[in-house]
């Protein structure tokens, strides 16, 4: 049977967005995407209705308006934690930019944010705690608290098989004394 054009009015996995025309099978489109108000049928006039157009543009800003409310829902009031190396004199090597928090939150609480969201004024270059506005949305904010402080130098360990070459290396036994 051959495929049909159909404009669809919701996201559909492995089809498409909101308004995007696609040629599926006539079965799909019959039996599931129809029924279900996912699509319609493209037809020239339904393309070129200025109404038709005007409603798909508001279900994209609804869907992304649900998103970002879903997000912001998500990251309000988190705290997050950026350790920093610090210089003999207690001064920052380096800055934290929005770069940096979108990382951490992403890190730390699988929360994916475009850092160009996240409004930092100026970099951070000393350590302490911030409040961070995330702009997620017009008229939609959240705020995550960073701590900026210092990293916990931690010794190397020496690996075990190294430790046991040095003795056989020299001939001392440890345990035989």
């Amino acid at each position: 049977m051959a495929d049909v054009q159909v404009v669809l009015l919701e996201s559909v996995p492995n089809v498409g967005e909101i308004g995007d025309v696609r040629s599926v099978a006539a079965g799909y489109a019959r039996n599931f995407l129809l029924p279900r108000r996912l699509a319609v049928h493209a037809t020239q006039q339904r393309l070129d209705d200025a109404q038709f157009q005007s409603e798909l543009q508001d279900r994209r800003e609804e869907k992304a308006r649900r998103e970002a409310q879903h997000l912001a829902d998500m990251i309000q009031g988190v705290t997050l934690s950026i350790q920093v190396q610090v210089g003999g004199q207690g001064r920052m090597h380096g800055q934290i930019t929005n770069r940096d928090v979108a990382a951490a939150l992403l890190e730390q609480h699988g929360a994916e944010v475009d850092r160009h969201l996240i409004q930092i004024d100026s970099p951070i270059r000393s350590l302490g705690r911030y409040l961070v506005p995330v702009r997620l949305a017009a008229g939609l904010e959240a705020s995550v608290m960073l701590d900026v402080v210092e990293q916990e130098e931690e010794p190397e360990p020496v690996p075990e098989d190294e430790a046991e070459e040095t003795e056989e290396d020299f001939g001392v036994s440890v345990l035989g004394r």
